[in-house]
């Protein structure tokens, strides 16, 4: 069994083999949620086979979901430990700044934010259960337990609470730690939005250090991971268009 990517209107779902099933990486916004099992339908595949969730941090575009997702399946959320206040909030966190990476990005966004009225920044709040997992920083343990040959590494930048998903064959899962999209606006292979430039570089290096070899980012088609080190430190915080 390989990698399945399941689309969304806004990004990327990635489903990787594990132990009797699943791990998957995030979900979409809540309205997305029908278009997730329609897309489990076409890959042959049912709810159920859900075995995990690896939440690489609690944006309104990635813990979206886990609400239907919780309630349709027993699936484990493995997260980040400064996720689980953050989640409860219902909102994307604006208490440590950050603003968008470029001028034209801002203004793409603004406009977005006028015609598109679901963009809130907000979810439905979701309380990690029990059950649940917790990492505090790196982990090389947890994912090898359940069946999946890699390891989880903490990558801030994007935000606080950011994880992403290295595998051994150098495959790195990776949320919003990059992405592939509005290259022409100036990204430099950074989602639209960032907190700390500087730590968003560390993360960078510290994934490429670890072996990464392909990145498969939320948002805009995989890249090879030399892309990284070739926009490294492109943009500096102080940079960034505050936005709150």
């Amino acid at each position: 069994m390989s990698m399945i990517h399941i689309p969304l209107k806004m990004g990327t779902v990635y489903l990787v083999p594990c132990q009797n099933g699943y791990l998957q990486v995030d979900t979409g916004y809540d309205r997305d949620y029908p278009t997730y099992r329609k897309g489990l339908m076409k890959a042959g595949l049912q709810i159920e086979e859900i075995k995990y969730l690896l939440l690489t941090h609690h944006h309104d575009d990635h813990a979206g979901f886990l609400n239907e997702l919780t309630r349709d399946t027993p699936v484990t959320i493995i997260a980040n430990r400064m996720a689980n206040e953050l989640l409860m909030t219902g909102k994307n966190d604006k208490t440590r700044g950050g603003g968008w990476v470029s001028p034209l990005i801002r203004t793409l966004a603004e406009i977005k934010m006028h015609f598109d009225r679901n963009w809130t920044l907000e979810f439905p709040p979701f309380a990690l259960r029990g059950s649940d997992i917790l990492i505090d920083g790196d982990d090389c343990e947890i994912l090898r337990t359940i069946g999946v040959a890699g390891d989880i590494l903490y990558t801030p930048g994007h935000c606080i609470d950011h994880q992403v998903m290295l595998l051994d064959n150098g495959d790195v899962i990776c949320g919003d730690a990059a992405a592939n999209m509005l290259l022409f606006a100036g990204s430099h292979y950074c989602t639209v939005f960032m907190t700390d430039m500087e730590a968003a570089y560390r993360s960078w290096q510290k994934m490429l250090d670890a072996g990464a070899r392909m990145i498969y980012p939320t948002h805009g088609k995989p890249f090879p991971a030399t892309r990284l080190k070739e926009q490294m430190g492109e943009i500096k915080t102080g940079d960034l268009i505050r936005f709150f």
